[in-house]
């Protein structure tokens, strides 16, 4: 079973968190779930630059990468993801282009918990959740 590296973005502005929702994929279990935009790492290559790569291609924004926030480890039934997710900002909200995922939302943390996440991002989601609710 394939093992993969990967990078997601907690995009943050103005209190909000930016969540993008997939569309139909080659694995039905992760189609049209949420998830925070991000990808495959490249061998050799930063994390932190992974990241502003692979958010850059999918959505075309422009981010700055603030902070490791939470490392996932999960087992899908085709293959396996170590998820290092980020804590980030911008201040570019409106150039926003899709080119992997049907739609995006800006939700509070609180708001977090009422969409479809994929399952490697839920207990991110939760964990943001779960802070503001400390806060």
């Amino acid at each position: 079973m394939p093992h993969y590296h990967v990078v997601a973005a907690i995009i943050q502005h103005r209190g909000k968190i930016l969540c993008a929702q997939k569309g139909a994929g080659k694995y039905s279990y992760i189609d049209y779930k949420y998830e925070f935009p991000g990808g495959k790492v490249e061998t050799g290559e930063p994390l932190e630059a992974a990241l502003r790569r692979e958010v850059l291609e999918e959505i075309h924004l422009n981010i700055h990468v603030d902070e490791l926030y939470h490392t996932v480890f999960h087992k899908y039934p085709d293959f396996s993801i170590t998820m290092a997710a980020y804590l980030c900002t911008t201040s570019d909200v409106g150039s926003l282009l899709l080119e992997e995922h049907i739609q995006c939302q800006w939700l509070s943390p609180a708001e977090l918990p009422q969409l479809n996440w994929a399952a490697a991002d839920l207990p991110i989601a939760e964990k943001l959740a779960a802070a503001a609710k400390n806060v």
